[in-house]
């Protein structure tokens, strides 16, 4: 009697399509590029009453990454105070990285080539401001003891145990003051933070890389390398940026292994910036959603292991305009935008870029494939913050859009 229930037990788990695992947990993480500022930009956020006010560029994606578990984004300027400056070297009001944190990012890396671009008052500046707004971040330390103490970096969500790890090719030849500390790429150092991950307890390591050459729409050697190094030695995922552009990415990175998909991001692009140029005014979020698999009859693990469930991403075009009113830089979802220009009040020339932007960063992704063949999923953007429409059910389609498909034809 008693085996005949135990076999209708296993019976019903494997009719539920779960074999001896059960499902934990989902924790979706969002990636975004590189936040610049450029002096157009601040001149945009310049209020009369001498404040900064850059909410505005936030505002159509707010929603989106309010509504992730953790949202992690590349701050890409000091933040040094007066006198404020762009390219070549970099320094942004607080104010920057205040209203991203208001926008929904939880966690901002500062490794990267312009994190020296105001010597070390400015490195160590932009820490006590981050550390002032109470933003975490990762990639560059006060001192030694700051950066044992802080990297890698451990986060909990839903009871998984995330960890982060954040390095740069350099800093733009400007040398790193003692005491302070830039995570460089180095495989000794990366092998030392992968070690320490696994002995902290992490479920799932993400790589947060700064690497790649400039304005390339394709990674190079390197970055492949660097990236299978990584994923070798106990990374399950990299997100990378830099280029300004956005760069192809793989959930194959290693074809000879049949575990979960190795993500490699080698470029999100430009999250917002003054840049204008063909493929640099816009990018890409990451759109990462981790599973934890609880094995139901395995005692010796009851925590079970944490696996890759999907990796999407939405690509989103910056509009350097007006709407109602106000002049901003607007990140905007570029299929949204495509389907409803009239929404974002976007006509004329800047409809065509963003036409261009749309046409090549979907041709680009479009070519990457999962190991089974199938194409790399894009996000569906809802209209939160917008008017709905009627005919979209306040859910913009991704396909079968007729003005969608005119414009992408040129039409």
């Amino acid at each position: 009697m008693k085996r005949g229930i135990i076999i209708r037990v296993l019976a019903f788990i494997l009719s539920l399509g779960i074999g001896m695992a059960t499902q934990g947990q989902r924790v979706k993480i969002v990636f975004a590029g590189d936040l610049m500022g450029h002096m157009p930009q601040h001149n945009a956020a310049l209020q009369k009453d001498g404040t900064y006010d850059y909410a505005p560029c936030f505002r159509y994606i707010k929603p989106y990454l309010q509504n992730a578990d953790l949202a992690i984004v590349n701050l890409e300027v000091p933040l040094d105070g007066k006198p404020y400056s762009g390219y070549p070297q970099f320094s942004a009001p607080d104010a920057l990285a205040a209203c991203a944190k208001d926008a929904g990012f939880d966690i901002m890396t500062t490794a990267n080539n312009h994190c020296m671009d105001r010597g070390q008052h400015g490195l160590v500046r932009t820490l006590r401001a981050l550390d002032s707004l109470g933003i975490p971040h990762l990639g560059t330390y006060r001192d030694h003891d700051h950066h044992n103490a802080e990297h890698p970096m451990i986060v909990e969500r839903k009871g998984l145990h995330i960890a982060l790890l954040c390095y740069t090719y350099g800093t733009n030849g400007i040398p790193v003051q003692e005491p302070n500390v830039v995570n460089f790429i180095d495989t000794t150092e990366m092998l030392r933070d992968l070690r320490l991950a696994s002995e902290h307890g992490a479920d799932f390591v993400i790589t947060l890389i700064h690497w790649g050459v400039e304005y390339a729409t394709k990674s190079n050697k390197e970055q492949e390398q660097t990236a299978q190094w990584l994923l070798m030695h106990g990374c399950d995922a990299v997100i990378g940026g830099h280029p300004h552009v956005v760069q192809n990415f793989t959930l194959d990175a290693i074809p000879d292994n049949n575990r979960y998909p190795e993500i490699v991001v080698y470029s999100m692009g430009n999250l917002v910036s003054n840049q204008r140029d063909v493929n640099c005014d816009g990018g890409i979020l990451i759109e990462l959603t981790l599973e934890q698999k609880i094995d139901i009859l395995n005692h010796d693990n009851p925590s079970g292991k944490v696996i890759f469930q999907s990796c999407k991403y939405l690509p989103y075009w910056v509009y350097r305009g007006t709407v109602d009113g106000l002049y901003q830089y607007y990140i905007v979802p570029s299929t949204d935008a495509m389907a409803y220009p009239e929404s974002y009040q976007i006509s004329g020339e800047m409809l065509k870029a963003l036409q261009l932007f749309d046409q090549n960063t979907r041709k680009r992704l479009n070519a990457c494939r999962l190991k089974n063949g199938s194409n790399i999923e894009e996000c569906i953007f809802f209209r939160n913050t917008l008017p709905i429409h009627p005919k979209a059910g306040g859910v913009v389609p991704l396909k079968g859009n007729p003005l969608l498909r005119m414009l992408m034809q040129g039409k």
